[in-house]
C-alpha cells in the first residue's frame, strides 16, 4: 500500500486543484449574481464556460502531447492553472470570464492526461489509484463549497476571499511539480494520432462510454451548479444549501474511494453502472417531490451515485484500450465529446427551470436523463476491449 502511495503521489496532490476552482461559483451564484447584475444566463454561461473548455481541449492535444510524457504535461498544465486561478479573481468581471475559460483548459488537459499517466506508471492499478484521485478532487470539491460563502462573507474582499485558498494550493501543487521534474530524462513521446482517425471512433462501444460519461458529467455539473439555489426552496438557507452540498458530496466522494480499486476485479461491471445509476435517478426523483432535512439523504445517495459513476468512467478508458497511446486516444475522445454533453447542463437545467417555473419540475429533466444514462452503463459494462 505504501509503494502505490509513493507511486501515485504526485497525482493525488495534482488532483486536488482539479475541480475545486469550478465548483465553488455554485454557492457565490446569487453574491455574483448581485454583485455583476448577471441574469441566469449569463450565470450559466459562466458555469458552463470551464465545461466547455474540456471538450475542445481536445482538439489542441495533438500539440500538447509535444511536450512530451505525461508528467510534463501535467506540470505546465498545474502552472497554467496556478496564473488562471490569480488572474481570474482580481481583473473584474471580464477577467472571471476569460480566465474561467483559461483555467478550464488547464483542468481538462489534466483530465485527459491523468488515465494515461496511470496507464504509464502504474497499469496494474488503476483501480487504486482512479479511486484515490477522483475522491480527493471529490473532497476538495465538498470543501470548497462549504467554505465558499463563510469566506465571502468574511471581509471586504467580498467573493473574491473565496478563490485566496485555492490560488495558493495551486501555487504550491505547481512548485512541486517542478522541483519534482528538475531531474526529468526527456524522453521520446509518440504523438497520438488524432481520436476521429482511429478505429476507436467508429466503435459503438466506444460511443456508449462516451454517452455513459457525458450524461453522468451533465448531471453533475448541472446539479453542482443549481443545487444550492435550489436549496433555497427547499428550506435551506444559502449558506446551509452550501453546506449540505458539501456533506453530500463528500460523503460520495469516500464511497468512491473503495468502488474503483472493487469493481476492478470483476470483468463484467454492468450491474455496478446499472446500480449507481439508477440510485441517482431514484435520488434527484425524491429531492424533486421533498422538502426540510430530508432532502440531504437523498442529497447524499445521489452523489454516491454520481460519485461511483464517474471513477468508473476513468478506470475503463484504461482498461478497455491496450497501451497510454490507446488509453489517451480513448480518454480524450470520451472526455471531449462527453463534455460537450456535460457543457450544456447548468444552462439546460436553468432553462428548464425557466420553462416550467419552480425547479422540482426541473429536476425531473435530470431524472430522465440519468435513466438514458442507465442504458447506456448496461452496454459499455460488457467485458469487452476497444481496439484503437
Amino acid at each position: 500500500m505504501k509503494s502505490k502511495l509513493r507511486t501515485g503521489f504526485p497525482i493525488f496532490l495534482a488532483s486536488l486543484n482539479m475541480r475545486a476552482g469550478l465548483v465553488l461559483i455554485s454557492p457565490l451564484i446569487p453574491i455574483l449574481k448581485v454583485h455583476f447584475n448577471l441574469s441566469t444566463a449569463a450565470i450559466s454561461l459562466l458555469a458552463g464556460i470551464p465545461i466547455f473548455c474540456f471538450a475542445t481541449t481536445s482538439l489542441l492535444m495533438g500539440q500538447v502531447a509535444k511536450l512530451g510524457a505525461s508528467n510534463r504535461i501535467i506540470k505546465w498544465a498545474l502552472t497554467v492553472l496556478a496564473i488562471s486561478l490569480f488572474a481570474r479573481t482580481f481583473t473584474g468581471l471580464v477577467g472571471l470570464y476569460l480566465f474561467s475559460f483559461v483555467m478550464g483548459i488547464s483542468i481538462a488537459v489534466m483530465n485527459y492526461e491523468m488515465p494515461a499517466w496511470v496507464k504509464e506508471h502504474a497499469p496494474n492499478d488503476a483501480g487504486f489509484m482512479t479511486g484515490v484521485y477522483t475522491t480527493l478532487m471529490g473532497i476538495t470539491a465538498a470543501i470548497a463549497m462549504a467554505i465558499s460563502v463563510p469566506l465571502a462573507q468574511m471581509n471586504s474582499l467580498d467573493w473574491e476571499m473565496a478563490m485566496v485558498p485555492w490560488i495558493g494550493l495551486a501555487v504550491v501543487v505547481a512548485i512541486y511539480w517542478w522541483r519534482r521534474m528538475e531531474t526529468e530524462v526527456t524522453i521520446e513521446v509518440i504523438k497520438p494520432v488524432n481520436f476521429w482517425r482511429t478505429t476507436t471512433f467508429r466503435n459503438p462501444i466506444a460511443w456508449a462510454l462516451v454517452a455513459f460519461f457525458g450524461i453522468e458529467s451533465m448531471v453533475y455539473y448541472a446539479t453542482a451548479t443549481w443545487l444550492p439555489t435550489i436549496l433555497l426552496v427547499k428550506d435551506f438557507s444559502l449558506r446551509g444549501g452550501a453546506v449540505a452540498v458539501s456533506i453530500s458530496g463528500l460523503v460520495g466522494s469516500l464511497v468512491g474511494l473503495t468502488v474503483p480499486h472493487y469493481v476492478g476485479k470483476f470483468a463484467d461491471k454492468r450491474i455496478f453502472l446499472v446500480g449507481a445509476s439508477l440510485l441517482t435517478a431514484l435520488a434527484f426523483l425524491a429531492i424533486s417531490f421533498q422538502s426540510g432535512p430530508i432532502v440531504l439523504l437523498w442529497l447524499c445517495l445521489g452523489n454516491i451515485g454520481i460519485s461511483i459513476c464517474f471513477p468508473l468512467s476513468l478506470m475503463l478508458a484504461g482498461t478497455k484500450s491496450n497501451s497510454p497511446e490507446a488509453t489517451r486516444n480513448l480518454s480524450t475522445m470520451m472526455q471531449s465529446i462527453g463534455y460537450v454533453l456535460s457543457a450544456m447542463g447548468p444552462g439546460l437545467l436553468g432553462w428548464f427551470y425557466e420553462s416550467f417555473g419552480n425547479w422540482n419540475t426541473a429536476l425531473l429533466g435530470i431524472v430522465a436523463l440519468t435513466m438514458i444514462q442507465l442504458v447506456m452503463g448496461w452496454i459499455v459494462g460488457k467485458p469487452t476491449l476497444i481496439s484503437n
